[in-house]
């Protein structure tokens, strides 16, 4: 039996996002949203930990060479999202807002395909303050 083992890499970037919805009134956005309704946005500096599981390497002892997930988080998420505006850059296909819980799957989608067999993304782990972080692990615990 082969022990399968996880691994989390950390990173940090600053992105902004204002969460409003165009089709409703200030007053609405404001009982949803709060000041983050605000038409001058808001930014956060993000810590994202992405996990990958696998089997360690016999040769190597990694689940995943380190450089990997750097190369994939350097292209997928800081050329993407680090210092932009995520009203202007996620997809919102899950969602009508830029909220956390819409970036983390939308990070997830752009990360799943780089991360090669043995190897699988495991986990997303996003803290937006010291209050909020938000943790995905793709469909497969889509038990709701």
């Amino acid at each position: 039996m082969k022990a399968i083992v996880s691994t989390t890499r950390v990173y940090h970037f600053c992105a902004g996002h204002r969460l409003f919805r165009a089709d409703w009134s200030d007053e609405r956005n404001w009982e949803t949203f709060g000041p983050c309704s605000y038409p001058e946005s808001h930014g956060h500096n993000y810590t994202l930990e992405v996990t990958v599981r696998g089997v360690p390497d016999a040769d190597t002892g990694w689940v995943v060479p380190p450089t990997v997930v750097n190369h994939a988080v350097e292209e997928h998420v800081m050329a993407r999202f680090d210092h932009r505006n995520l009203n202007q850059r996620l997809r919102l296909e899950y969602g009508a807002t830029p909220t956390t819980e819409i970036l983390v799957m939308e990070l997830w989608d752009n990360l799943v395909e780089t991360i090669a067999p043995p190897a699988q993304l495991y986990r997303l782990k996003i803290s937006e303050t010291s209050k909020n972080s938000f943790e995905y692990w793709g469909l497969q615990d889509a038990r709701l």
